[in-house]
């Protein structure tokens, strides 16, 4: 049965032979939330969680309290406040299992006649699969079956059964029939359900994808929605483009919570019958391999803009951890928004894919060296995952690529950034393939390796003309040492800075604070580039280079600061 009906079995039950009975279903499903309706329109019901209950006793007591407060009124009040009274000071364990019934049929009864009141008074527990371990499942079945015997009392146990585990399921399936009387087992989640939690804008979009994944749990499109509540508040409404659409970031944000809590990150989709699964696993197990994995068999290829699956590496990464950048994630949406060629998709004909990659060729045979490098990038990563896909010779080769590139790179490059700043996100040009992978990655290398040239000749520049206020770029090129492992950039600045005379201000005579501040930082460089870069014996020669100047012999304060910088590991 479907979880709406719940309330329909309710009212049957209230005034049926049925004493107590159980309803079963999944979590997420809706039991709680039908089972709530129900209590909201009906004034003679008493609800308990079993959630986190140790023992029997307490959960005896709260049976009282939740008869006297719904019973709480001008009529009952005086006869209310004797019983909190006595049932404050009241020890249940010591009375103990058989005497705490009767108790309960005497109080039902008083408050009955006092009240005026000759229906049905309902009990309803829910959560038997959250219980305590220290709590038997046999004395929960045993006081649903004593609480059946008082007249005009009945029972309800909501559970998700199939959670039951090992000696609590034993019991429970020993136990059952003489406690049960009629078991009632919800399938599915009412149709209504997902609209109501999500709105009718969200379900039509990502409903057809809902119910092709044959999950049953109310609370992933809960999640869903408040993913994608909190999403939009920190990016802002103003993203949404006729190229980044809302539709894709409600479809993004669903099955990242999907994966996540249906599928645990697990690859239960891919056919493990399949001869090729292994490989196929092993693939779609990557970082860029799981944004893939979503967008084909979660999303079945259904973005509006293939290009918005640069960003759900950022909305998976959010979800999963809670960690995101605003600002490299709207950089992303502007960059896609400002992409002006109609982007082409898996719904696209083989000749119009022929057609943009055509275009590529010659646009980046073309290049002048003032076209924005990410636009470069992108088109070049989509026309090489498309000629990777139709088999087809892009015709310029990765070495070429980079020639072709070299102007951009050198204009893109903005030494008043950190390197990270002047790098580029390589998820903005994720595709699925390794190929272009290797492209991207080349070029962003190159990047690097770019801005450290520039740097080094910018720090040079100020070194010969004595601008030691403007030692911030030394620290930006030590940043980058401790970024870049390409071999051909340390090679160079390890030759360059010791030809540079390692870019020292000898601080000889009168000095000011800038300049020493300098020497201190070049010191750090010259540290970090033998620790980081494993240069052997950089520091000890440049020590070297300091205590053998002719200067340094003569000049005892230059000697003192030498001995201070060397001395403190600043």
């Amino acid at each position: 049965m479907k979880a709406n009906e719940i309330v329909n079995v309710l009212n049957y039950f209230k005034d049926s032979s049925y004493q107590k009975v159980l309803l079963s279903g999944s979590w997420g499903i809706g039991k709680t939330k039908y089972v709530t309706d129900f209590i909201e329109s009906h004034s003679d019901v008493c609800y308990i969680s079993l959630f986190g209950k140790k023992d029997i006793n307490s959960i005896i007591q709260e049976i009282y309290y939740r008869i006297i407060e719904g019973a709480e009124g001008g009529k009952v009040k005086k006869y209310f406040t004797s019983i909190r009274e006595k049932l404050s000071s009241l020890d249940v364990s010591y009375f103990g299992f058989s005497l705490s019934v009767p108790l309960i049929a005497d109080l039902h009864n008083t408050l009955s006649k006092e009240l005026g009141r000759k229906g049905t008074y309902i009990i309803i527990f829910d959560d038997l699969e959250r219980k305590h371990d220290d709590l038997n499942i046999k004395e929960v079945l045993g006081l649903i079956d004593s609480l059946s015997k008082i007249e005009n009392i009945k029972t309800v146990l909501i559970a998700a059964t199939n959670h039951l585990k090992d000696k609590n399921k034993e019991e429970f399936e020993n136990y059952k029939e003489k406690a049960i009387d009629r078991i009632y087992t919800i399938t599915e989640y009412a149709d209504e359900a997902p609209v109501k939690i999500l709105g009718e804008q969200v379900w039509n979009i990502i409903g057809t994808l809902a119910e092709s994944l044959e999950f049953k749990n109310l609370r992933t499109f809960e999640k869903t929605n408040l993913f994608i509540k909190e999403v939009v508040q920190v990016l802002g409404e103003g993203i949404f483009t006729n190229k980044f659409t809302r539709n894709d970031l409600y479809r993004m944000c669903f099955a990242t919570v999907f994966f996540k809590i249906e599928h645990k990150n697990e690859l239960k989709l891919l056919d493990k019958k399949d001869s090729k699964y292994r490989v196929t696993e092993s693939i779609y197990n990557s970082e860029s391999g799981n944004i893939d994995y979503l967008y084909e068999y979660i999303l079945k290829n259904s973005l509006d803009n293939v290009r918005n699956k640069k960003v759900f590496y950022h909305i998976k990464k959010w979800y999963e951890t809670g960690a995101y950048s605003r600002e490299i994630i709207i950089d992303s949406i502007t960059f896609i928004n400002n992409y002006e060629d109609k982007p082409r998709s898996f719904f696209s004909s083989e000749q119009e894919i022929r057609d943009d990659i055509e275009h590529s060729r010659k646009y980046i045979r073309s290049l002048n060296g003032n076209e924005k490098i990410v636009d470069v990038i992108f088109g070049l990563s989509t026309a090489l995952a498309w000629c990777e896909t139709l088999s087809i010779d892009f015709e310029i080769s990765s070495e070429e690529i980079l020639t072709l590139v070299k102007g951009n790179i050198s204009h893109h490059i903005d030494l008043e950034k950190s390197i990270y700043e002047n790098t580029v996100d390589p998820w903005n040009f994720h595709t699925g393939s390794k190929e272009v992978e290797k492209v991207v990655e080349s070029i962003i290398k190159a990047i690097e390796v770019e801005y450290c040239i520039q740097l080094s000749n910018r720090i040079n520049e100020y070194f010969n003309q004595h601008s030691y206020d403007k030692y911030s770029y030394l620290q930006k090129l030590n940043e980058s040492i401790r970024s870049n492992q390409d071999e051909s950039i340390k090679d160079h600045l390890v030759k360059y800075i010791r030809d540079q005379q390692y870019f020292f201000p000898i601080p000889s005579g009168e000095i000011n604070e800038e300049q020493w501040n300098w020497c201190i930082l070049v010191k750090n460089l010259i540290r970090d580039i033998e620790d980081t870069w494993k240069v052997e014996g950089y520091y000890d020669e440049f020590k070297t280079y300091c205590d053998n100047l002719e200067v340094t012999k003569q000049d005892r304060m230059l000697q003192h600061r030498l001995k201070i910088l060397f001395k403190h590991n600043q």
